[in-house]
């Protein structure tokens, strides 16, 4: 196989994945609007969903995982032009590569939403302030969009759009919940509504929220302070050994021949990085323990 063979290769798989994921995604909104199956924004959904709302990619599970599936083949048939003969090490490696497809876009949810929770709290706890001043809650909610980070000032005012314009109060928060289904969230949409249908006291209401979530969010920094040592293992561990190589390497270039050039040579880093991989993933457990 010469270079253009494994080009056209990659091509081709490509093709057919990308191919095969828009057939399905075009299979499955049929099925949805052929039934008309109203699904509650609150339901609970898998892992992929989430992550992939809160990063506003508005993509299926299955394409993403076409989009994995190819690079992982593409990785695949670029360590087999270099190394022809580990094959084995080459599947590994593509398995690591899509595996990292799945970690990467779960990791950036989690931070993303985790940042526009405590941002939103901030938001919640500036419009009961404004209620407790008398002001109404459309003008609570404009100082308050007035005066939000620009984070989540998106999606503040867009919220606020939608009440000036007349939507009812579970229509307004839907697309918000929908994107960013968190505790905080929630509690606030929950809050108006209840407000809105019983005339309740609103101002007692959030002021309650805004302390129950600010006891959780106290309580989530000193976990997040307790597993400070494991994060740092991790990031230690996975980082330290790439870091050494090379530097082994500049002060002794024959320092990596003895492990090149022995049969098993290629069995022992495959071992390796499957062990690392696995303790990687194990002290990410650790660290994502929910509060």
């Amino acid at each position: 196989m010469n270079k253009l063979d494994y080009l056209l290769a990659i091509a081709s798989v490509m093709s057919f994945t990308l191919a095969l994921s828009v057939f399905i995604t075009l299979k499955v909104k049929t099925h949805a609007a052929s039934t008309k199956h109203e699904v509650d924004v609150l339901e609970e959904k898998d892992i992929i969903t989430v992550s992939l709302r809160v990063l506003g990619i508005n993509i299926s599970n299955a394409l993403f995982i076409s989009v994995a599936c190819s690079l992982a083949t593409s990785t695949w048939y670029v360590a087999q032009y270099f190394y022809p003969q580990a094959t084995t090490s080459a599947l590994i490696v593509s398995l690591v590569v899509f595996i990292t497809c799945f970690i990467v876009i779960i990791d950036l949810a989690y931070y993303k939403l985790a940042r526009f929770e405590h941002l939103f709290l901030e938001y919640i706890e500036t419009v009961q302030s404004c209620l407790s001043t008398g002001l109404s809650l459309v003008q609570a909610m404009q100082f308050a969009d007035e005066h939000a980070d620009k984070y989540i000032k998106p999606q503040s005012h867009l919220l606020l759009q939608r009440l000036n314009m007349g939507s009812d109060i579970q229509s307004s928060f839907a697309p918000l919940i929908k994107r960013y289904n968190c505790e905080t969230v929630r509690l606030f949409a929950h809050s108006i509504i209840t407000h809105t249908q019983s005339q309740c006291d609103l101002t007692d209401m959030l002021k309650s929220v805004c302390k129950m979530m600010s006891l959780r969010t106290l309580d989530r920094q000193q976990l997040k302070a307790k597993l400070s040592g494991t994060k740092y293992a991790a990031l230690f561990s996975g980082v330290l050994p790439y870091a050494l190589v090379p530097l082994f390497n500049y002060t002794d270039p024959t320092w990596f021949d003895p492990l090149l050039n022995n049969p098993n040579g290629m069995a022992f880093i495959t071992v390796a990085v499957l062990c690392q991989l696995f303790g990687f993933l194990w002290l990410r457990l650790s660290l994502r323990v929910t509060l």
